[in-house]
């Protein structure tokens, strides 16, 4: 690999770190003192959990896949078949993790129904093959995307992020950002 595109790689990485550290500054105030104390408390407490059950699902198949696809990156042939192994393996965790979640969680808990949309997180972790395009060390990609889908996430927070009635909304246009931003390579792989 050549410097240039280390240096490359390594300014698309940083530019994205710096707007995950200001994007944060900008949204927080405004949604706390939009949804109170109660909502956000809400949308920590379900989303750590649901993080978990993201965590178990996944089993470190980004930094295993990433490994392998840098390993194998110019045999296209091993690649494609790599690719599809790692793919179907996220698969089936995931699938295993979203049962269990499931029936732990969204059949009998007072949050269900924020549970139940939950679940759009989990399907997103299952789509996420950003993996891939650093394995093939194109960062570019990958940042680029990132950077498009958080700033249409953040206009949406301002846009329909208004009082504390419209929480299960907001709850939902969240996860379903999430998702856009993880299905999104694998439209654009594809």
């Amino acid at each position: 690999m050549e410097i240039k595109s280390i240096k490359k790689n390594y300014l698309y990485n940083l530019l994205y770190q710096i707007l995950i550290l200001i994007l944060p500054i900008i949204t927080t105030p405004y949604i706390s003192r939009t949804l109170g104390s109660e909502n956000i408390g809400i949308y920590s407490f379900t989303i750590s959990i649901v993080t978990y059950f993201m965590l178990f699902g996944s089993l470190g198949v980004s930094l295993y896949g990433q490994r392998e696809i840098a390993y194998i990156r110019k045999n296209k042939i091993k690649l494609q078949k790599t690719f599809f192994e790692i793919v179907v393996f996220r698969f089936i965790t995931m699938a295993i993790t979203i049962f269990i979640y499931y029936i732990i969680f969204v059949k009998n808990n007072v949050y269900k129904q924020y549970y139940r949309i939950l679940i759009i997180y989990l399907l997103a972790t299952s789509f996420d093959i950003s993996w891939f395009f650093q394995g093939l060390e194109e960062f570019k990609k990958t940042v680029t995307r990132n950077i498009v889908v958080r700033t249409i996430s953040i206009i949406c927070v301002f846009i329909f992020v208004k009082s504390r009635r419209r929480f299960r909304k907001i709850f939902i246009n969240l996860f379903i950002n999430r998702f856009v931003r993880k299905y999104f390579f694998m439209v654009l792989f594809t």
